[in-house]
């Protein structure tokens, strides 16, 4: 199996397990998912060392403009399966944005993540 592959099997089996977990105890799957995010510097790095690994096999294995379509047809899923919860959603965001300077303090490392995927995609397709 390539590392893609792997990756894929990952994926494909955490989603099915995931929605299986939810469909059996939807209230249970809650109680994990509290306990886990409430260490959010714990769930933090390991969400940083998560991007490096799988970030590092995918750019090894995949240009950046197949990546960033990847990510614009996950987006779209996201935002398919969020738009029922559209105002709860938009109260999140508002508490997110809170002051800007806050927002950034919070999520620069993710923005500035998000803006060189941006730029080098760009750049890829442009030259």
């Amino acid at each position: 199996m390539t590392p893609i592959e792997i990756l894929a099997t990952i994926f494909a089996i955490l989603i099915l397990v995931k929605l299986l977990f939810v469909a059996v105890n939807p209230k249970l799957w809650m109680k994990v998912v509290e306990s886990i995010l409430s260490h959010t510097a714990f769930i933090t790095i390991v969400y940083c060392l998560l991007a490096v690994v799988i970030g590092y096999l995918i750019f090894t294995s995949l240009n950046i403009v197949q990546v960033a379509a990847v990510m614009l047809f996950t987006s779209v899923l996201i935002g398919l399966g969020l738009a029922p919860y559209s105002k709860t959603i938009l109260t999140l965001g508002k508490e997110m944005i809170g002051t800007r300077s806050e927002m950034f303090r919070k999520t620069w490392l993710a923005i500035l993540i998000w803006i060189a995927i941006a730029v080098w995609t760009l750049y890829e397709v442009f030259t």
